[in-house]
């Protein structure tokens, strides 16, 4: 196909692919694009903190989450066209070090080749889900360090049914080199 020129807006409901063929064996891989939602069409509601939340599709949930006790977040139904925000409203405290779980309802999953940022040995590094992983969480540490903290987004959007694409606004502070995120079954 050629280059095409569009005069106006791109439209479309299922986002955008970018696909790499392979020259040796001809097999195709897809790349969404926009991983970071539009916020203009979602809700906004608070929560308090809970050792188990239920997330609800398309809306931005503020959450005071801290650190200071575990926390198990499940978003809904992976449907197309769903997006998910968490959104961090407190600074994940010093001598905080339980987790925050975000796990998929029923056989949904992330798709596979997610990237999250993650930390070890003070440095910013990166998770990489594999296939069939269902979970991600994030732990902090025992510092004023924490790459989650006050104003940090994870944004969920779904594409496809069944698969969460994952993105996020992470480390807002030039000293953010601890805690872990990382994707498991």
């Amino acid at each position: 196909m050629a280059n095409t020129t569009f005069n106006g807006p791109v439209r479309a409901q299922k986002g955008f692919q970018q696909i790499n063929k392979a020259t040796n064996t001809g097999v195709v891989t897809s790349r969404f694009l926009g991983m970071k939602p539009d916020l203009t069409s979602l809700t906004a509601t608070a929560v308090g903190t809970g050792a188990t939340l239920t997330y609800t599709a398309n809306v931005i949930t503020i959450n005071d989450y801290t650190g200071a006790a575990a926390q198990a977040v499940t978003l809904p139904a992976a449907t197309v066209g769903t997006i998910v925000v968490h959104l961090q409203s407190k600074d994940v405290a010093n001598a905080a070090v339980a987790a925050l779980s975000f796990d998929c309802a029923g056989s949904d999953v992330f798709r596979t080749g997610s990237k999250i940022e993650t930390t070890s040995g003070a440095e910013v590094t990166i998770d990489t889900s594999i296939a069939d992983e269902t979970k991600m969480t994030y732990t902090p540490v025992n510092a004023a360090t924490n790459i989650f903290s006050t104003g940090c987004y994870v944004y969920f959007t779904c594409f496809e049914k069944g698969i969460w694409n994952v993105a996020s606004d992470l480390g807002k502070y030039t000293t953010a080199t601890a805690g872990t995120f990382l994707f498991s079954a």
